[in-house]
């Protein structure tokens, strides 16, 4: 407080603007918003499974492999289809590699940084797993605008095969799958912040997919759902079948999300 008041006599002329200024220096201090994103085709423009799955031959993908995504979920199928990538003689180098080139969504890597800068905080919630997430962060650069990322856990065993692990095994939501329920991941990520002291003054939710709905139902009155536009979570949101707390924007790029919250932002910076 001290310093403040000393720089506030040398460049606040009245003791409104030294006021203004002190809050917007507290203000800076918390965490204005906190923004839970999707990865697939919400960060990264492709689906890093199934980008990944197209290094097999169709061939190899056979009737009873396509059965275990019915039968026991996407994460069972997806240990099988690493499986089959190692049996083919696909190293980790090529998995990767694949991974790597996905491109960023357009204006994504943008609205990455600028909430960097801004003083907000960026979760991750999918349904991919943490060697691909991980892997694509680094090669973009943008892993450090990432607080914590909740994904499925993997690694490659002494084989150089991939395993994959489920994030939990939930029974209480029926609107996800029995591996990851986003919406449970979001609130109890809510709840450890504010045991460490830090409370948000909104919670922005970014996604594009079915399993993201349920995160969007759980956001209150103050916070905001961006379902990309074409999209199956923006059919559910815009469609008028569904009632949600948040208010809904669509979006196509980045940027229109970065222009959104900054709206936002200014807004409490001047209120």
């Amino acid at each position: 407080m001290r310093n403040l008041a000393v720089n506030a006599s040398n460049h606040e002329k009245t003791p409104e603007e030294y006021m203004l200024r002190l809050r917007k220096s507290i203000f800076q201090m918390s965490k204005p918003i906190l923004v839970a994103f999707d990865f697939d085709h919400t960060i990264a423009d492709q689906n890093t499974d199934i980008v990944v799955r197209d290094l097999l031959p169709r061939e190899k993908i056979t009737d009873d492999v396509t059965k275990l995504y019915r039968s026991d979920g996407w994460t069972a199928y997806m240990q099988k289809i690493f499986f089959l990538l190692h049996e083919n003689g696909i190293k980790p180098e090529t998995i990767e590699e694949a991974v790597k080139k996905i491109p960023v969504t357009a204006g994504v890597d943008k609205l990455l940084k600028f909430l960097h800068q801004t003083n907000n905080e960026v979760v991750i919630i999918s349904d991919s797993n943490s060697v691909f997430i991980r892997k694509w962060l680094e090669a973009t650069c943008l892993n450090y605008t990432v607080q914590k990322v909740f994904t499925n856990p993997a690694h490659y065993d002494d084989n150089g095969c991939l395993r994959i692990q489920m994030y939990h095994i939930q029974d209480w939501c029926e609107l996800s799958t029995k591996n990851l329920c986003k919406g449970h991941i979001l609130e109890e990520y809510l709840k450890e912040r504010e045991k460490s002291g830090v409370k948000f003054h909104r919670v922005v939710y970014v996604g594009d997919g079915k399993n993201d709905l349920c995160p969007c139902l759980r956001l209150g009155h103050s916070d905001i759902a961006f379902p990309r536009c074409g999209y199956a979570l923006a059919e559910v949101l815009c469609g008028g079948g569904q009632e949600i707390n948040a208010s809904v924007h669509t979006w196509k790029n980045g940027e229109e999300i970065m222009k959104h919250l900054s709206n936002y932002l200014n807004s409490d910076y001047s209120s």
